[in-house]
Formats: C-alpha cells, structure tokens, sequence
C-alpha cells in the first residue's frame, strides 16, 4: 500500500488487534497503555505526523538516510516486551504491517540450562505473531508477506 494511503485509524486498527491477541489474558502494561492512549488522541492527524513522534523508532536506508524503511512501536506482550509493531517499506516502494517478534538475538547453546526456556519464549512469540498477521489479513489491512 502506497504511504500516502494508509491512514493513522488503520495503523489503530492493526494496534487494536495486536493488542487483543499479544495481552489476551491480562492488560497491557501502563507504558503500552500511554502508547494507544497517544495513537487515539492523534487518530484525526496525518500519518506522517503521528509517525514523526518519538514512540515510534525509525530505521533508515543503508543507501540513503532520507528514506525510511521501517517505522516501529514496542508494544511488547504478556511474557515478552520487546515484540513490536512495525510498518515496513518494501521492496516495491510500498508499506506494510508486519510484527517484529524481536528475539532473533537469542542463540543459546544447547547445553546452556536456560536454553529450554529461551527456545519457549521464542515458540511463543512466533505463535503470536502468526496470530497477529493472521488476523490483520482477515481485516485486509496491508501485511508483509513472508518468503
């Protein structure tokens, strides 16, 4: 979806069900409340705006600095903070929602008594955000799809 059409109610929209499947069973804490709570009270203004706040982390292009590849909002969930939703550029110019699971970083040897619960987290994490992605196509907002 070209940048110019997504909307700041559709990036609510795709929060809305981050949110409904990442805290399913408790509420999101205070620092992720605040976050919607901002995204709310700017549903009215232009994207670009809203995205311009410093909630949301930025990536550039290695190519180019000027242009923005990812803009990101650590939304975290019930076990896992760090889970984010991003908005990415593709390879076609066009934007789309994705969730960075953010736990790549985790490469525990096998013999390391906390691999076990490292590798659950990480099941987890992909759980949700196959949930997520899952139902964000059902409401046919713009997902990354992966190769």
């Amino acid at each position: 979806m070209k940048f110019e059409e997504i909307t700041t109610p559709l990036l609510k929209q795709a929060m809305d069900i981050y949110l409904a499947v990442a805290y399913a069973k408790e509420p999101p804490p205070l620092t992720v409340k605040n976050r919607v709570t901002f995204l709310s009270e700017h549903a009215g203004d232009a994207l670009a705006d809203v995205l311009s706040h410093d909630l949301f982390e930025r990536v550039c292009s290695e190519a180019d600095e000027n242009v923005i590849e990812s803009y990101a909002i650590r939304l975290g969930n019930e076990k896992y903070p760090h889970m984010k939703l991003a908005l990415r550029r593709q390879a076609d110019g066009d934007y789309a929602l994705m969730v960075e699971a953010h736990d790549s970083h985790f490469e525990v040897e096998t013999d390391d008594p906390d691999a076990p619960r490292a590798q659950e987290l990480k099941d987890y994490n992909r759980q949700l955000v196959g949930e997520i992605e899952s139902r964000w196509r059902d409401a046919e907002l713009p997902i990354v799809e992966k190769t």
